[in-house]
Formats: structure tokens, C-alpha cells, sequence
């Protein structure tokens, strides 16, 4: 058998086959083999209006609505080269082309290609895997694909005993529905444009099935919260002498206290038994779980994803884009021996760690690379962690460790104590007293920490004698959206996944760009300007329904069953965008006026320009870019119908327009001409009014010579005049000693019809932002004689 080239997904994946393998390179089993790998994903989708024929580029490139939706059959879907930000602008990611062109040289060097990506729900990995060995035209070559659950030894070296012989990638279904679903997110870049134009917004509205999820749930939720009314109720309970509430679910609510009905007494209480119960520790965490905790502490999830991968890559935690939040038999072994070196780092108490078995609660078979937790590199102390990693390091490895540390304490136990009002049976109440921590004394969030608020410290039994009072509640507040609260939401709805919902809140929160959907302090979450426009146009639209996701997940499923074809799925985006682009055009005009001026205020939006739909004739075609209307308004002058008329006709018109750098009216005489202007190296053609203006006859009264070295041209005749004075013609003479840079004397008249001796030289200014240049007056002399007394400063 011939070389194997083994693609990974990425350098540490590399690293962990090498350690099963035996090295980079060699031969295991009987195989010789090679191992390469990528850095996620190295090609994604080309811009649409790549992907379509000649006539159709300025269509797709466009952000008019009248050019959508787009028809899915004019994409020859495509890929290249990633790209990031440079300079301000995207360019090919050198790092990416290096690694492609390395990954050629080995790979056609083999006999054959296993593709060694990770294997996930979405088939992510299989998509990343496969899409390179298409673009490296390699697809010919025999294929194989590696399929495991985790990275640890002993799975890799089983993984590539079985290594699964692959007859097409088109015949691959996870990587069928990944491609599906990356070329309809490419599709969903139409609902961006469609918030954008249908608001008028001066800045990109951003939308996505997960971002405008985001969206959705947290302008609801903060609708919920702000309209909350507290409106008090009354109702009649009792409590005893230990302070247990007794209650009755049926019991009648009233809006007046005066309202509730009298003549309940005193009445023993009857205990109606005492049972023992327990609860299992929580789930393993996986990212968002993490993130949500740590934002209460300040820390952003951007900055979360960029900490957790350093310390990933120095296996101190285990892999971070994990969808799972259970771990397999294999992964619970692997980390056994190093239970008590983690236990001793955050300070837990390895005796407290009593059930060392697997609970299956926790370990199950399937997933990949498991939950969220400390990996195999057990680091000295926290104070290490953090010298390492920084402040926040150290908060990662403490709640990862004690998270994964809980399974393997006892169960929390604690006895439930039952008891009713004898003399009114429908009044039950209860205790809890904890018997045992368990879990709970090695890691408990504030959530699980939670209990009823009627239920009083420090008691163990129910009392003996129950009263009757008159309670006094309120309606539960809905809560102040957070990190955690929203992926509570979003996983309750199924909407992502765990990884996939951190790395967007981090997108979204992020306000480099001045973009940010979301603002988040300290956890609490608010929407922005730009937020708050974007949920008020989303109401009834397909991509704000929180099942969009639910219907491509289905889509996705039908596509790897070989049930649903992917064109048939992708044609059907269109007729979404046609009907978003009708409801959020319906809610753009029902803005309220409040909002509509706020967000002006606050420049997301802008006044919409009105246009003039031009004539065949008058269409300007320039590198392939047809323009075909024009601007109605030209210097805070909107042309009349009759001006529209004549312009349309090619004729001249005159008009009074405002200059915009000075605020002063001209008038100017002019029409309709095509154009080409240039902005950052690109070209943008155009149709507009190009004024003409009468030319001036030349100036008589400038004169020029040599200043300083440097021509120069200044006013020479006429300097200073006003209506009291014709002004000073310098002589012959004045003009050498000025250009001499010599001061001058002379008698000028001022604006006020006074005389006073004028005393100055030529000198260059400034006046109104422009350079000027010509006779200047030193007025610091100019009142100045022998005779004249100082004034006196007062303060």
C-alpha cells in the first residue's frame, strides 16, 4: 500500500496523531503515512458577484432593493483563497496561500488522502477537509476518511486502523449539508441589505440566522423587562413559628387588601412526613456556559475565545469549539490519574471526591471532543495559570476544574420535610434541610444556589402552630437581559451551538468598527442604537423567526440523507427575501417618530435621497457599471417637475443652490453629465447636475514678484477699500520694500470712516480654514504714540 496523507484540522490535531502515530511521518501497522494539517478553514465562498456571469456582476454587487432577491441559480458557487483586513481593505491571507501551497507539494506525493478533520454535528470538519482537496484539484486520488470521538491515543490509532474508504466527496453527506449551509448563510447576506436600505440607516444592519436571533431575543427580552408593571396582589397565607410559609395554589388573588376575606385562626400544624432526597451535579460546561459565567465578572467573550485558545494550545484545557457537554469513557479515563494535581490547584479537598466512578449523567458515547474541561497538562497552581495566561487564565482553569470536579463528588442530599394547616388542609408547606453538600461543596453557581425566598435560614423542622397573615406579592419581573440569560434562550431554542453562539455574542458585541448590535457591561446586555433599529425592523420577518435555524438544521438533514436536494433548499431563500423585503418595509414606515428622530440623532439613520430615474439615453456605462439615475436634489436645491422635465431633456437650467463649506446662495446655470469620481483608489461613475459659472473678467487689481525667495501673487491695488475709501494703490517703491519683507506706513480710511496710520508688511494666514497671502497690518502699533498712557488690567 502507498503513503497516506493524513489532513488534520489544524497544528495541535497534528501534534496529538503524531503522539498515537509515533511521529509526523512513518509507518503504523504496516502504512506508511504523512501528516499535514490545516489552520481551520482556509477557503471560503467568493463574493457573490464573483460567481455570476458578466451581466449580472453590478445586479449582485448592488445594495438597491430592486435588485433583489437574487435567483440561487445564477452562482456557480466557487471558492478561494480566506481573506482578511489589511490596511483597511481585504486582501488574500498570505499565511493561508503558505500553508495551501505546502499542503500540494506533500499531498500529490500520495497515494492516497484520508481526511482527518473533526467530525461533528454539522460537518463542519468534513466540509473544511474536503473543500481542499478540491481546490488542490486532488479528488482523483483514492480518498479515505478518519472518523473518532476524541484525540486521545488509543482512539487515533483505532481511527486509522479503520479508516473509511470514501468513493466521491459529493457522495459524502456531512459534508453535503455543510455545504449547503455555508452557501445559504452566503445567501442571507440579501437581509442585511434589505434592514439597511428599508431603514435608511447610515450604517450596515447586520443580520444572520443567529445574529438576528440574538436580536430578536434580547429587544424582547428588554421589552419585557422595561414595560414591567409592579402591581401588588393579596393573598392569605400562613406561616409557623419557625418561619414556614403555608400556601394555597388555589387560593384567591385580590388588587386591595382591604378585599381579602377575614375569619381564618390559628391552626395547628400536621407533619405529613420527611423524605430524602438528591440531586446529581450540573452538566459539564461547554463555551457558552463559561463565557456567560465569566461576564458576570467583567471579562468580554472575544476575550474568552483568544484566552481559551492560547491555554488550548498548551493543553491545559481541553479543545474550545466542543459542542458536547458530556464526555466519553475514554476522555474520563484519560484525565483520572490527574484528578487529585487538579483538585490540589484550585484547592478542593481530593478526599471530597468519593465517587471516582463514571456517572452516565456525564459520560456517554458519541460527540467528539467532549465537554469543556481541564486538559492533560496540569498546571503547578493557579498562580502559574495566571502568570501564564493573566487574571482571566486563572478564572478559566478555576471554574473549568471545579466544573469537571463536581461529577465526581457525592450527590447533594437533603431531607424534605412536608406538613399542611390541619384546620384549612388546601394551606401545604414545606423545608429543605441539606443532610449532605456533595457536590455543592466543590462548585455551585449562584443559580444553583437559588431556593425559595419563603424558605427561612437556619431551620431544620416544621413548627407546631401556623397563623394567618395577609401576604403581599408582586408579579415576578421578567429579568434584565445577560450573556447568560440569552444562551440559556438560544439553547432552549436550539438556536446554534455552544461554540457558535460565543464566538457570534463576541462578534456582535464588538464595537471596533462602530457596529456592535449589543452592549455589554459586566454581563447585562443592552442594544445599541444600531441594536434597537435592527430589532424594530425584524417583527414578522423570516430571519427574525427564531425557526429559521430549526427549518435549515431540517434541511440540512434531508440533504445528508440523500432525501432533499441542496439547489431545490437554496431556490427557496428567494421567495423569504422577497417577503422580508415586504415586511420590513411595512415596519420601516410604522417607526415612531421618537425612534425615527433618535436614531438621526444618534446618525445611524439618514434622510433618503431622492432620485430621478434617467432615459436610455442619458444611462452612463463605465467598467461595466451602468448607472441610471440621478439625484434630485443639488446643493439644497430640489429641481421642480418642470426643471426634472428639461433636465431629462438634456437641457440647461438655472437655479439658486447653497454652498455647503460656506452657507452662502449662488446662482448657477447647468444640466445633466455623466462623471467618474474617485474615493480610496476606487471608482464611482455618476450622473449629476454639473453647474457652470460665468467667467469672471481677470483681475486688474493683483500684482506678483518674488518674496522670501517663493513667487507670490497679492492685492495691490484698491487694498482695504470701503465705502469711505478707494483703498491704497501701492507705489513702485511701497511694493519693493514689501517684497524686501520691509514694513510699510501709510493714511487708509477704516470701514467706520475713521483715518488712522496704517503700519504693516506681507505675511501669510489663514482665513476660514484657507491660505491666504497679501498686506497684513501689525495692529499691536497701530494706536500706539509717545504720549499714551497704559491701561490698567482689571481682573
Amino acid at each position: 500500500m502507498g503513503k497516506v496523507g493524513i489532513l488534520t484540522e489544524k497544528p495541535s490535531a497534528a501534534r496529538n496523531f503524531a503522539t498515537a502515530l509515533g511521529g509526523m511521518s512513518g509507518t503504523f501497522g504496516g502504512t506508511e503515512y504523512v501528516i499535514v494539517h490545516a489552520r481551520g478553514h482556509l477557503l471560503e465562498l467568493k463574493d457573490p458577484s464573483s460567481m455570476v456571469p458578466a451581466p449580472l456582476i453590478d445586479k449582485y454587487k448592488s445594495w438597491e432593493l430592486e435588485h433583489l432577491p437574487w435567483n440561487a441559480d445564477d452562482i456557480r458557487w466557487e471558492r478561494e483563497i480566506r481573506r482578511r483586513v489589511s490596511g483597511g481593505k481585504l486582501v488574500t491571507d498570505p499565511d493561508a496561500k503558505s500553508l495551501l501551497k505546502e499542503l500540494q507539494t506533500v499531498l500529490s506525493g500520495c497515494e492516497s488522502i484520508c481526511n482527518a478533520a473533526d467530525l461533528d454535528p454539522t460537518g463542519e470538519g468534513s466540509l473544511l477537509g474536503w473543500e481542499i482537496v478540491e481546490y488542490l484539484g486532488l479528488e482523483n486520488k483514492k480518498l479515505e476518511r478518519m472518523e473518532f470521538l476524541d484525540e486521545t491515543p488509543a482512539s487515533l490509532r483505532k481511527a486509522f486502523t479503520a479508516r473509511r474508504p470514501v468513493t466521491a466527496i459529493a457522495a459524502e453527506g456531512d459534508y453535503r449539508k455543510a455545504d449547503f449551509r455555508s452557501k445559504w448563510d452566503m445567501l442571507s447576506m440579501q437581509f442585511t441589505r434589505l434592514a439597511t436600505k428599508t431603514t435608511g440607516a447610515s450604517t450596515v444592519l447586520r443580520n444572520g440566522r443567529l445574529k438576528s436571533a440574538m436580536v430578536v431575543i434580547v429587544g424582547n427580552g428588554l421589552d419585557a423587562h422595561h414595560g414591567y408593571l409592579k402591581k401588588a396582589f393579596y393573598e392569605n397565607r400562613f406561616r409557623d413559628e419557625n418561619g414556614v410559609t403555608y400556601t394555597d395554589p388555589e387560593v384567591d388573588r385580590f388588587e386591595n387588601e382591604n378585599d381579602v376575606p377575614g375569619g381564618l385562626v390559628s391552626s395547628p400544624v400536621v407533619h405529613d412526613g420527611t423524605t430524602r432526597k438528591k440531586t446529581g451535579p450540573p452538566k459539564l460546561m461547554d463555551l457558552a456556559g463559561l463565557s456567560s459565567l465569566l461576564s458576570k465578572k467583567g471579562f468580554g467573550a472575544k476575550n474568552v475565545l483568544d484566552t481559551y485558545q492560547k491555554m488550548y494550545e498548551a493543553q491545559v484545557v481541553s479543545y474550545p469549539r466542543t459542542e458536547d457537554k458530556f464526555i466519553s469513557i475514554e476522555q474520563f479515563n484519560e484525565l483520572l490519574p490527574s484528578v487529585d494535581a487538579i483538585a490540589g490547584v484550585v484547592g478542593v479537598d481530593p478526599a471530597a471526591l468519593s465517587h471516582r466512578g463514571p456517572r452516565t449523567s456525564h459520560i456517554k458515547s458519541g460527540g467528539a471532543h467532549g465537554a469543556n474541561r481541564p486538559g492533560p497538562n496540569v498546571p503547578p497552581s493557579l498562580a502559574a495559570v495566571e502568570k501564564a495566561y493573566g487574571e482571566l487564565g486563572r478564572e478559566i482553569y478555576e471554574l473549568l476544574a471545579k466544573n469537571y470536579l463536581t461529577m465526581l463528588a457525592p450527590d447533594y442530599e437533603y431531607d424534605q420535610h412536608r406538613g399542611h394547616v390541619e384546620k384549612y388542609p388546601s394551606f401545604v408547606g414545606s423545608l429543605n434541610v441539606p443532610v449532605v453538600a456533595g457536590w455543592k461543596g466543590v462548585f455551585s453557581t449562584d443559580e444553583e444556589d437559588q431556593h425559595n425566598d419563603d424558605q427561612p435560614d437556619g431551620v431544620t423542622a416544621l413548627g407546631t402552630v401556623a397563623d394567618p397573615f395577609v401576604h403581599e406579592g408582586f408579579p415576578t419581573r421578567p429579568p434584565h437581559p445577560t450573556m447568560g440569560w440569552l444562551m440559556k434562550q438560544l439553547e432552549k431554542r436550539n438556536v446554534g451551538t455552544g461554540a457558535t453562539r460565543t464566538s457570534t455574542y463576541a462578534e456582535v458585541t464588538n464595537n471596533n468598527t462602530g457596529k456592535a448590535l449589543m452592549v455589554e457591561q459586566r454581563g447585562k446586555i443592552t442594544l445599541s442604537a444600531i441594536g434597537e433599529l435592527n430589532h424594530r425592523i425584524l417583527p414578522g420577518t423570516h430571519i427574525g423567526d427564531l425557526t429559521i435555524t430549526e427549518q435549515v438544521f431540517e434541511q440540512m438533514a434531508q440533504i445528508e440523507a440523500g432525501t432533499g436536494e441542496a439547489a431545490d433548499y437554496l431556490s427557496l431563500v428567494a421567495d423569504l427575501v422577497r417577503r422580508d423585503l415586504e415586511t420590513m418595509t411595512a415596519n420601516a414606515k410604522a417607526l415612531s417618530g421618537e425612534l425615527t428622530a433618535r436614531m438621526g440623532k444618534a446618525g445611524v439613520t439618514r434622510e433618503a435621497v431622492e432620485m430621478i430615474e434617467l432615459p436610455p439615453e442619458l444611462h452612463f456605462t463605465h467598467a461595466g457599471t451602468v448607472v441610471t439615475r440621478a439625484k434630485r436634489v443639488f446643493g439644497g436645491h430640489r429641481f421642480t417637475d418642470t426643471e426634472v422635465a428639461a433636465l431629462l431633456a438634456g437641457q440647461d437650467i438655472e437655479i439658486v443652490a447653497t454652498s455647503a463649506k460656506s452657507g452662502k446662495t449662488f446662482t448657477c446655470t447647468g444640466k445633466l453629465e455623466p462623471g467618474v469620481r474617485e474615493k480610496d483608489g476606487k471608482q464611482y461613475p455618476h450622473v449629476s447636475f454639473n453647474p457652470q459659472f460665468a467667467e469672471r473678467p481677470p483681475r486688474t487689481d493683483l500684482v506678483s514678484g518674488v518674496w522670501k525667495g517663493k513667487p507670490v501673487t497679492f492685492k495691490g491695488r484698491g487694498w482695504g477699500a470701503n465705502e469711505h475709501w478707494p483703498g491704497k494703490d501701492f507705489t513702485e517703491q511701497e511694493l519693493e520694500k514689501l517684497l524686501a519683507g520691509e514694513t510699510i506706513e501709510f493714511d487708509a480710511t477704516s470701514k467706520t470712516g475713521k483715518t488712522y496710520r496704517a503700519k504693516g508688511a506681507l505675511a501669510a494666514g489663514t482665513y476660514q480654514g484657507s491660505k491666504t497671502f497679501g498686506f497684513k497690518l501689525k495692529f499691536e502699533d497701530r494706536n500706539s504714540t509717545a504720549g499714551t498712557k497704559k491701561r490698567t488690567a482689571r481682573r
